[in-house]
């Protein structure tokens, strides 16, 4: 969600953690700020920039999000290779942002590594607040490549 005035981003993480995904308040303990991911997209007003605030939070294996306020499709548990590999390829089936957080998530806990082919580029294009017509581009293969 958005960030707003007079509250703090932890408390805002903590608050859209418990409307989308119904977290009760012992597992938000957990939450952990990770960084920040940016990103630009075309409007009909000029190019818009946006700042994602990432936050990891680790559940228990039994717990079961449910959507709190109508905002989120679903929720999925999956392997994080098929993830990626759904990145790479439907990546029409995510949203832009939702796609950039996850291979953030994927370059922090090594699923994206330096030795990988595109590690360097990844990894730029995430905190350099770049167009995000390169997700377009790494899906068709003429960029980047998970």
């Amino acid at each position: 969600g958005g960030q707003p005035t007079g509250m703090t981003y932890q408390e805002n993480a903590l608050k859209e953690c418990q409307e989308e995904a119904s977290c009760p308040p012992e597992i938000l303990d957990n939450l952990r700020p990770c960084g920040q991911v940016s990103y630009r997209y075309a409007t009909r007003r000029g190019l818009s920039t946006k700042v994602i605030n990432v936050y990891d939070l680790e559940v228990p294996s039994d717990f079961q999000p449910y959507n709190g306020d109508g905002e989120v499709a679903e929720f999925m548990l999956m392997p994080m290779e098929e993830v990626l590999d759904s990145i790479r390829n439907d990546l029409a089936q995510w949203k832009p942002n939702s796609a950039l957080t996850v291979v953030d998530f994927a370059v922090r806990h090594g699923y994206i590594g330096p030795d990988d082919d595109e590690y360097n580029e990844i990894t730029h294009l995430l905190r350099a607040g770049v167009d995000v017509s390169w997700l377009t581009q790494m899906h068709h293969g003429t960029t980047c490549t998970l």
